[in-house]
């Protein structure tokens, strides 16, 4: 062997870390009583070489910032996505959570990857070292489920009707209409805007190759909405799973907009991590994600 393989043979082992991710488990457990109760989140080992992992930042957005996204004619409260509450609620994770793990994890060596539209990452930098030409001039995609109407009965007519009511009592469409100007003014803040070695991803096929040529195949999620966007979107959990790569998410890094039947216990968010764990992969908290990483160092 020589010099150079000893030295990269040296490297692999310095580099690699011991963890425990979280799940939730739906089966029998030896030795406790099969019922609902017993369902407890548990612990699992799994070995990883820093250079294999990545962090997943999904839509960390500005809203209720100062110089946030504000429709004039709707003033500040009005022009927030889902209220008050939900973006203060975000803001104090993005700086509470989110960012000292970011920035304990790019230290170590971590790939911290920005996933967010298009016309919010052009602006940077980054922006040209993490595309090549093709996806610079195609337009963003969305991977979407056909919602159509199948069929000839119920009529067109009548399912365009309840579905239409439906939409506009849930999310109020003329106010949907004026809001959506706020999405032109929106960025990300910027105690979280990309940093040197930072790489900005707007779709799967573009991740895809981008931890393809890095040769990471564990992600780690952080970023808003748990439920929706952390999922679903594009570059989301859903797609990035399909793939192959192990999808798990930061607990303590994400939330999703509740109800007034939700809000006390941040339910809505508790159900869709669990989800996440029993579909897609494993959960952590960022404070034993960090301690592992620095324990392995």
């Amino acid at each position: 062997m020589t010099v150079n393989e000893l030295f990269l043979e040296s490297r692999v082992v310095y580099m690699k870390f011991n963890i425990e991710l979280e799940y939730t488990p739906r089966s029998p457990v030896d030795g406790i009583p099969y019922t609902e109760a017993s369902f407890v989140r548990r612990k699992t080992p799994f070995t990883f070489d820093v250079t294999e992992i990545g962090v997943a930042l999904i839509d960390v957005w500005n809203f209720g910032w100062e110089n946030s996204p504000v429709v004039d004619s709707l003033g500040y409260e009005l022009s927030l996505e889902r209220g008050v509450s939900h973006a203060r609620r975000k803001r104090e994770i993005t700086i509470n959570a989110i960012k000292p793990t970011v920035d304990e994890l790019r230290k170590i060596g971590v790939q911290i990857f920005h996933c967010n539209h298009k016309p919010f990452l052009e602006i940077y930098p980054q922006w040209h070292s993490s595309t090549i030409p093709d996806e610079r001039i195609t337009s963003n995609q969305y991977s979407t489920s056909s919602t159509s109407h199948k069929g000839n009965y119920p009529s067109i007519e009548w399912v365009d009707s309840w579905k239409g009511k439906h939409i506009d009592d849930v999310f109020n469409s003329k106010w949907m209409e004026i809001q959506g100007d706020a999405y032109e003014q929106i960025s990300i803040p910027k105690t979280m805007e990309p940093q040197e070695g930072d790489i900005l991803v707007y779709s799967h096929q573009q991740f895809h190759r981008l931890l393809q040529k890095k040769q990471i195949r564990v992600l780690f999620y952080m970023g808003f909405e748990t439920d929706e966007c952390v999922q679903h979107s594009d570059y989301g959990i859903v797609n990035m799973n399909s793939y192959g790569y192990m999808t798990n998410i930061v607990r303590d890094c994400t939330t999703t907009y509740e109800s007034a039947e939700t809000l006390n216990g941040l339910w809505r968010t508790k159900v869709a991590i669990e989800s996440i764990e029993k579909k897609w992969g494993y959960s952590i908290c960022s404070f034993d994600l960090v301690d592992a990483l620095k324990k392995g160092e």
